[in-house]
């Protein structure tokens, strides 16, 4: 419909009025595309005097704008007008909001002059949600304790603010608001199954999806995509399979369903290639979405040829931004340098993202000078990237370079002040890097130095593990197993088995001193991997394979006795971390290549 007003316009004598200009505005905002950027910039530019005082048509252009993501222009046109209405307001917010800028949404909502409209809130929570640090979640719940009972019968209100509350890791609120809303749609249980999920409580999610099924609400495609997702999480192939039964024929061959669960088998806990590649060859008519998600599952299976190989099959224009990154993924993590230097080559926009992946090809293979050069040409054009320079730092780590990590982090913290979590993030890795190197004064330091500036805010590693119907999860040095006294006997025994075989343990992987009652054998024979795999021999003393994940990276002493574990004992393990599925095989080797 927007081109056919276009075409109409081409053929149009007389002056639009402000009628014609708001119907314009609209349509441009909804197409969207080069030629709607012209007609509607042409149009603002011309008639601005004649819409001086319209806000109504106003309010569009600054719609229209943001659409374009012309925010300075957007934002002149905002300023103009003279007596802003609650539609201005709203439009620029949401504007912001869908053009990543909460904090400028949240500045508006708190400096606006009106009694705000629904509208005005479902932006202010998207925005909060967004955002979700301790300004967006003083003033989302500011506003619900203001005014949940004027939200009483508003379901799109109570949606925003219960998918903010999930956001937050406020699950306790989110779900005393889930009952408290009367009639409960699609979307509402949509957004407590998606809040589980982010919020690590997938068996939650199929709760709620249950419960959903009894309220004799069917699910859609977006429920079972995200049911999928909390079955990719937890990794139980019987309830994968069960899930999948579920699934309506009508609904499998949607791009999103069969997609997902290419994902949920080969890139999930589960860690079925074979599973996905059957999904993948029952689609007569592989569009670019099943493409991209089976170039993913082969490059976090360390299937790097192969990804390369599909994606080459592509034909160009069904391949993507999503493509570019996950076939460069792929050759990452397969040490594939020859082909992901011959496809970032042929890229010709080159995003963040695609310059990040690249970067971190070349610092895993530990060509810093030359990760340095791409970084730099990015930036010339670019504001700094600090994903790339997270590459940069993890291959600095891996390679025990503490002069590079340092200069990296110093430059980290001159340049991403304001990014808490991803400050302490890269002090870790700084920190581990003089680790390893057995500087322990210096790696104190940085520990303290990080707890001053920004909390005790770190990440527990956590290993999740699934045997005879059982899902448990174990942190490091745990002990609170009802069957801790046999896992430890059975991590003693793999233990000798693995120094029989000429396992050394790698105390560069120690992130703090020794203490005089432990070892490095102790330490590191009690990281949470380790104690998953014994329970899972515990259980099964002659198992075909054992699963497992873990929420960070594994480590590479586990890694390195991981593959000799497999060998020792003549089972598979497949462990999925934070980064790629490990498959290791019963010959000793890893399907990363050790490309981790």
């Amino acid at each position: 419909m927007p081109e056919k007003l276009f075409d109409l316009l081409d053929k149009m004598v007389i002056e639009p009025d402000d009628v014609n200009l708001n119907f314009i505005f609209n349509a441009c905002a909804q197409l969207n595309n080069a030629r709607a950027m012209r007609i509607g910039n042409k149009f603002l530019r011309e008639k601005l005097n004649q819409i001086r005082n319209n806000n109504i048509v106003l309010n569009s252009a600054i719609h229209m704008l943001m659409k374009f993501r012309d925010i300075r222009n957007a934002e002149h046109i905002f300023e103009m007008i003279k007596k802003k209405d609650i539609f201005s307001y709203s439009s620029m917010m949401k504007g912001y909001v869908e053009n990543n800028m909460p904090e400028k949404a949240l500045n508006l909502f708190e400096r606006m002059p009106l009694n705000p409209n629904d509208i005005i809130y479902i932006v202010t929570f998207n925005a909060c949600s967004k955002l979700a640090n301790g300004r967006a979640i003083e003033i989302g719940n500011k506003i619900l304790n203001q005014s949940l009972k004027q939200f009483k019968n508003n379901y799109i209100v109570l949606n925003s603010a219960l998918h903010m509350l999930m956001r937050f890791n406020d699950i306790q609120r989110a779900e005393h608001l889930f009952e408290l809303i009367e009639k409960k749609d699609i979307f509402t249980y949509g957004i407590m199954m998606n809040g589980y999920n982010i919020n690590d409580e997938p068996i939650q999610s199929v709760k709620i999806f249950e419960r959903m099924k009894k309220d004799n609400i069917i699910p859609d495609e977006i429920a079972y995509t995200i049911l999928i997702s909390a079955c990719s999480q937890i990794g139980m192939s019987s309830m994968c399979q069960l899930i999948i039964d579920q699934i309506p024929l009508y609904l499998k061959n949607k791009p999103y369903i069969y997609s997902s669960l290419i994902d949920m088998w080969a890139s999930g806990k589960v860690g079925s290639i074979k599973n996905a590649e059957q999904i993948f060859q029952s689609i007569s008519n592989p569009d670019v979405i099943a493409n991209t998600a089976m170039i993913n599952a082969y490059g976090l299976n360390g299937m790097g040829l192969e990804a390369v190989q599909l994606y080459r099959q592509i034909p160009r224009n069904l391949l993507n931004d999503v493509s570019h990154v996950c076939v460069l993924n792929a050759c990452s993590h397969s040490g594939l340098l020859d082909h992901a230097r011959s496809i970032f080559n042929e890229i010709i926009v080159k995003t963040e993202k695609i310059t990040a992946i690249m970067i971190d090809c070349l610092s895993r293979l530990f060509l810093f000078d030359e990760a340095q050069k791409v970084l730099d040409d990015y930036e010339k054009l670019n504001s700094p990237s600090l994903s790339m320079y997270m590459a940069m730092l993890s291959g600095a780590r891996n390679s025990r370079d503490s002069v590079l990590s340092q200069r990296l982090y110093n430059r980290m913290k001159s340049l991403f002040s304001n990014k808490k979590d991803d400050l302490i993030a890269a002090s870790i890795l700084l920190c581990n890097t003089y680790s390893s190197l057995g500087q322990f004064e210096q790696a104190t330091h940085i520990r303290s130095t990080r707890i001053k500036e920004f909390g005790k805010n770190v990440k527990v590693g956590l290993t999740w593990t699934e045997a005879n119907g059982e899902l448990v999860q174990f942190k490091a040095h745990d002990r609170s197993h009802r069957q801790s006294q046999e896992i430890y006997a059975e991590l003693d025994r793999m233990s000798a088995e693995l120094i029989e075989y000429g396992h050394k343990y790698d105390s560069s992987w120690i992130t703090r001193p020794v203490k005089e009652d432990e070892s490095v054998e102790s330490i590191l024979c009690s990281h949470s991997e380790k104690l998953a795999i014994a329970f899972n021999f515990i259980q099964r003393p002659v198992p075909s394979i054992i699963q497992i994940t873990k929420n960070l990276r594994i480590c590479g002493d586990c890694h390195q006795a991981t593959k000799l574990i497999a060998k020792i004992r003549k089972c598979e393990i497949i462990v999925r971390d934070a980064n790629r599925i490990h498959h290791f095989y019963s010959n000793g080797q890893c399907s990363c290549q050790d490309h981790f």
